[in-house]
């Protein structure tokens, strides 16, 4: 085989692992939705990992400018699975099960993150708190990033042999991916 036919032989196995990805991510959230909805939090949140403590330098801290940089190739494929997953299927799924799914599809290649569950005071009703889970890989948020403006941190998800709360680089970085 020549070196242009292997060029197109590992570009086309690269473009069926990418679709792979993207439907795995659908399945994953479809079951997440599904899992969020119909069965309660403490029988199906040990696929978010052990809750653990928030750190303390997070402790009541709002997050602001959070950053989405992926700090491997796999953080950045299955951040960007996620993401095109919930395209495709015909409801938008909660920032919970984009986080499960995430962490799920990242504990499958051995890298999981860390799932953070946040709450802030709802600007629309008085009294109210808003909740938000979003996934963090090594150096920022994989899922529900943008969304996290303003939340403090009250819960966080470990899994065992995977990146600790503590471990994750939050300085503010100039660049994001995806």
């Amino acid at each position: 085989m020549t070196a242009d036919g292997r060029t197109a032989t590992r570009a086309r196995r690269n473009l069926w692992e990418g679709r792979a990805r993207v439907v795995e991510a659908a399945v994953l959230l479809t079951a997440s939705s599904a899992a969020q909805r119909w069965i309660s939090m403490p029988r199906w949140s040990r696929v978010l990992g052990t809750a653990a403590a928030v750190p303390d330098d997070w402790q009541g801290q709002r997050v602001e400018g959070l950053s989405t940089t992926a700090a491997t190739l796999i953080e950045y494929r299955v951040a960007s699975a996620v993401r095109r997953g919930a395209r495709l299927l015909p409801w938008t799924p909660s920032c919970l099960a984009e986080a499960a799914a995430a962490q799920v599809m990242l504990s499958r290649r051995g890298t999981p993150g860390v799932v953070v569950v946040g709450l802030r005071l709802s600007p629309d009703t008085a009294g109210a708190w808003d909740t938000h889970a979003w996934l963090l890989g090594r150096h920022g948020a994989l899922t529900g990033g943008p969304a996290a403006e303003g939340f403090s941190a009250t819960t966080v998800f470990e899994r065992e042999g995977g990146l600790l709360a503590r471990e994750v680089d939050l300085s503010p970085r100039g660049a994001t991916r995806g």
